[in-house]
């Protein structure tokens, strides 16, 4: 699936049987680099893949935004179900040259025995230069990287960074991420303003 303002793709989502993040481009329509999901990490079961159906369970849209939500079932090397994962992703246009793609995500234990998040959640990553993987407090990281500016900002209700233990069946633990994307230099506090008003608005 991928979501558009007029021409140009806003990013390009691949919902199962792999679920991966594609292409991320600003409203200039240039590409960000290196942008990814990753998969949850737990210390019980370091190999986790995607079973079952990732059919989408939401595909909506307003003038100014666009979401595509869906579920995944990750199971252990030996086929077992370990993890019910929700996930959304939300495009928010917020200026003539800035939008907002907010990440969100819950997890549930459904392995009938205690886990260990060894990296919290997985987490959203920009591959190289820039990363914010939900393994920290609450933070903004900026980085100028021509012709694209991003500012990430996590949930302030976000679990706190690892170790994070499950504690058994039933358990669900819940993340949030907005990322200010822009074409061209933009002040990071401005940006980082327009992704927390992403994580606070209903």
């Amino acid at each position: 699936m991928s979501v558009s303002a007029g021409d140009i793709s806003l990013f390009s989502y691949v919902y199962g049987p792999e679920p991966a993040l594609r292409t991320v481009r600003t409203l200039g329509d240039d590409t960000v680099p290196g942008v990814a999901w990753t998969p949850p990490h737990i210390d019980e079961h370091p190999r986790l893949r995607p079973a079952g159906d990732a059919s989408l369970t939401e595909l909506s849209t307003t003038g100014v935004t666009a979401t595509a939500a869906h579920r995944l079932i990750w199971t252990g090397h030996n086929g077992v179900p370990v993890l019910d994962e929700w996930r959304a992703l939300t495009a928010q246009l917020t200026g003539d040259d800035s939008w907002v793609l907010l990440f969100e995500n819950t997890l549930t234990n459904i392995s009938g025995a205690p886990l260990t998040f060894a990296a919290v959640g997985g987490g959203l990553r920009w591959r190289g230069a820039l990363s914010f993987t939900g393994d920290g407090p609450s933070e903004v990281r900026a980085e100028h990287n021509p012709p694209a500016r991003v500012v990430l900002v996590g949930d302030e209700y976000n679990p706190p960074h690892p170790p994070l233990r499950s504690k058994g069946n039933g358990h669900t633990i819940a993340f949030r991420h907005a990322a200010a994307i822009a074409a061209g230099p933009h002040d990071t506090a401005a940006l980082a303003a327009l992704a927390r008003n992403a994580l606070t608005d209903p």
